[in-house]
C-alpha cells in the first residue's frame, strides 16, 4: 500500500506524484437539506481526486449535524476504513467531519489506527494515518 508523503502532522501538504494511486473515499456533509451544496462538495472532491491521481474507492454524502460522529454516511466511511478499502478520506473542509475539536480528534485517531489519512481540500490539511 502506498503512503502519503511525509509532512508535518498538521501542516499544509501539496498534492504530489507520490500520492497517485491511493484509494480515496469522498465524504460530503451539510447540516440542512441542501442538495446543491452536497453536489458542489462532491464535484470538488472528485475533481481533486482526479487531479491527484487517486482511485475513488467510495463516496458518501449526508445531511446531518457536525456535533456528533453518529451519522449514517460517516459510518459508511468508517466501515470502508475498517475493511481496509481506503488509504485516504477526502473532505472539502475539516468541519465536514466534526465541528467539535474533540470529536474531530477522535475520528482522526480512528483513521490513524488503521493507517488511513484525512485530507481536507479547502485548508490543504493532511492528518497522516500511520498505524
Amino acid at each position: 500500500m502506498m503512503k502519503l508523503p511525509i509532512a508535518p502532522l498538521y501542516g499544509q501538504v501539496p498534492c504530489t506524484d507520490s500520492m497517485k494511486g491511493l484509494r480515496a473515499f469522498l465524504y460530503c456533509r451539510v447540516a440542512h437539506n441542501d442538495g446543491f451544496s452536497l453536489d458542489l462538495q462532491s464535484t470538488e472532491l472528485r475533481r481533486f481526486a482526479e487531479q491527484a491521481g487517486f482511485t475513488i474507492a467510495g463516496e458518501a454524502a449526508e445531511y446531518g449535524s457536525g456535533l456528533t460522529l453518529d451519522r449514517a454516511a460517516l459510518k459508511e466511511v468508517t466501515q470502508a476504513v475498517n475493511n481496509d478499502k481506503v488509504d485516504v478520506v477526502l473532505v472539502k473542509s475539516v468541519t465536514r467531519i466534526a465541528r467539535d475539536m474533540w470529536r474531530l480528534q477522535e475520528y482522526i485517531d480512528l483513521l490513524a489506527a488503521h493507517g488511513v489519512s484525512l485530507y481536507c481540500v479547502q485548508e490543504q490539511l493532511l492528518f497522516r494515518g500511520e498505524a
